[in-house]
């Protein structure tokens, strides 16, 4: 996303344990020591946590089974369950507890009914050409039509950012109308760009020969950088947004499913001792930026169903005489994707609307398992995941795998500003480390002001134990937005939380927090928070509409 954001100066002072819900101590009370053993194994050992489908011959879920039915395999080697849960697609029956006046949190099953698996429906008009979109906005349309009352579903569009078109809902009628009126105002992913100088695509007989060689080799090159960044700005764009909704549903407990409406992703994935090496079809490297997408979609456990945006792609003659569909090497990535996150591609069909109902079938009933891996090596590299359940003829299909990365060491320096800015302008609450905030009016020099106390879940927040202490380190980042989800101005801030073990332990119960007051600045719409571990990169995000709190949100005289 090609938006700039001039940070504040990084402030570093140490956190005082927040030991009720009221304003914490000052921060010249720093407590020291450590905490019990099984605090720390709690905290620093590595769970792995799966979703896996059963279902039988005909392809009905198969319901009730126990952990004792299941057996797992990381590279090869059995281990041990000690998570187990399943989950449906049906909301729970006891009603919500509403949050107190003037709270928010980016817990979602805090915030509604919803069930903890759901489905989001991603119209990726980025990277689709803008023939191919009608009939995939029909076919979307189509699949809508039949969502059943308990079987919620989001809608997402993916042009030159990410939008919400709407969150999660069962009402069908809702969803067809938003995108029946939804204006996309992305340029067409696969539109060729020409150079601008007319004069390159005009050669001039009078030129001599070699003179016009060079011209025409430049030519070459200018149209290559200029389809190299091109092709980099739709990679960066489509990794933002596919990285903005692993953290949103991150820590939901049932099935995740993205279905992924897109003629190609512009990267191509090969597997290398089963880690990833990307590279985009005109060579621009883009390794590192892809990688991150694909672990965040594996760690987060989502499963991604890509389906063609073009319908039926034809066929190739192979020169054996067979016949085979024709599938371009981009969308293989995206195959790919779907075997390494449990899901399942289409191509080379018409139904879209198909690829919707079955991913939306695979999250009747769904089993979370989850273990501590032993013997492993956390080198960052694929581990290959085998589940098994022991019932006739049963149907099991799961992600292929996980990342195993390794705990990085606490360098509170080395603040991500971009990652936290594509967070923000995503308009997606991220949901790694739980937050609650609770939103007040204060008047400051006779102008009405936010006073904002944001708490954290401390279980979400990795520790480590340094001469008898418990420390840690996390940035708190309050980010101003006006109505087009633009970054207007952000106060940053690092905290370096210090504990003993009575401190730590009531900590870790009510968590801690970091309360600041906030001058609106002119046009500024909503206030997100974002909270970011320095040592794991997880994040919490949460958004607050500033016209509810301020008596002039759009306007500041004072500010400068």
């Amino acid at each position: 996303m090609r938006r700039w954001l001039r940070w504040a100066a990084v402030t570093t002072c140490p956190l005082a344990a927040v030991l009720s819900a009221q304003r914490p101590p000052p921060p010249t009370q720093p407590a020291a020591g450590s905490s019990s053993s099984e605090l720390t194994l709690r905290l620093t050992t590595h769970l792995v946590q799966v979703n896996v489908i059963v279902n039988d011959n005909r392809g009905n879920p198969i319901s009730g089974l126990s952990q004792e039915d299941f057996s797992i395999l990381d590279n090869g080697k059995p281990q041990e369950i000690r998570v187990f849960s399943a989950e449906t697609n049906v909301p729970s029956a006891s009603p919500q507890i509403p949050l107190p006046p003037d709270t928010y949190t980016n817990r979602p099953e805090e915030q509604t009914n919803i069930p903890a698996s759901v489905t989001v429906i991603l119209l990726d008009a980025l990277n689709t050409e803008a023939r191919d979109r009608p009939f995939a906005r029909s076919q979307v349309i189509q699949a809508l039509q039949n969502i059943r009352p308990q079987e919620y579903v989001a809608l997402y569009w993916l042009g030159d950012s990410l939008q919400i078109l709407h969150d999660f809902t069962s009402d069908s009628s809702v969803l067809k109308q938003v995108l029946a009126a939804f204006k996309s105002e992305s340029k067409p992913g696969g539109e060729k760009t020409e150079v601008p100088d007319t004069r390159l695509n005009s050669p001039n007989p009078s030129i001599p020969g070699g003179q016009s060689y060079e011209r025409n080799a430049f030519r070459h090159i200018t149209e290559q950088r200029i389809a190299n960044l091109v092709t980099r700005d739709r990679v960066l764009t489509t990794v933002s947004a596919l990285i903005a909704i692993a953290n949103h549903l991150g820590t939901r407990k049932g099935r995740k499913n993205l279905v992924w409406v897109s003629s190609a992703f512009p990267a191509t994935l090969d597997y290398n001792d089963h880690d990833l090496d990307m590279t985009s079809r005109v060579g621009v490297d883009l390794t590192t930026d892809t990688k991150r997408a694909a672990r965040a979609l594996t760690n987060a456990d989502i499963a991604v169903y890509p389906a063609d945006a073009r319908g039926l792609v034809g066929t190739t003659i192979r020169a054996d005489g067979d016949t085979t569909r024709s599938v371009p090497e981009t969308f293989d990535t995206m195959r790919l994707l779907a075997e390494h996150t449990g899901g399942k591609p289409f191509y080379g069909t018409n139904d879209i609307s198909g690829a919707v109902r079955q991913a939306i079938n695979d999250s009747r009933v769904t089993y979370k398992l989850g273990y501590y891996p032993t013997a492993v090596n956390w080198d960052g590299r694929f581990h290959e995941l085998k589940v098994k359940v022991a019932v006739s003829g049963a149907k099991v299909r799961a992600r292929s795998g996980y990342f195993a990365l390794p705990d990085a060491p606490i360098v509170p320096v080395k603040n991500d500003h971009g990652l936290i800015a594509q967070l923000a302008t995503s308009g997606l609450p991220a949901t790694g480390i739980g937050l609650h905030v609770h939103a007040q009016t204060s008047m400051a020099s006779g102008v009405s002001d936010l006073t904002a106390e944001v708490h954290i879940d401390l279980h979400e927040i990795q520790t480590q134990q340094n001469e008898g202490h418990r420390t840690a380190a996390f940035q708190s980042v309050f980010l101003q937005l006006d109505n087009r989800g633009r970054i207007l101005k952000a106060d940053d801030r690092t905290f370096y939380p210090d504990f003993d073990a009575r401190t730590y332990e009531r900590a870790l119960q009510t968590g801690i927090s970091d309360t600041r007051q906030v001058r609106v600045v002119p046009n500024a719409a909503q206030l997100c928070i974002v909270v970011r571990d320095a040592a794991t990169a997880n994040m919490g995000s949460i958004y607050l509409p500033l016209a509810r709190y301020t008596s002039r949100p759009n306007a500041d005289p004072s500010y400068h």
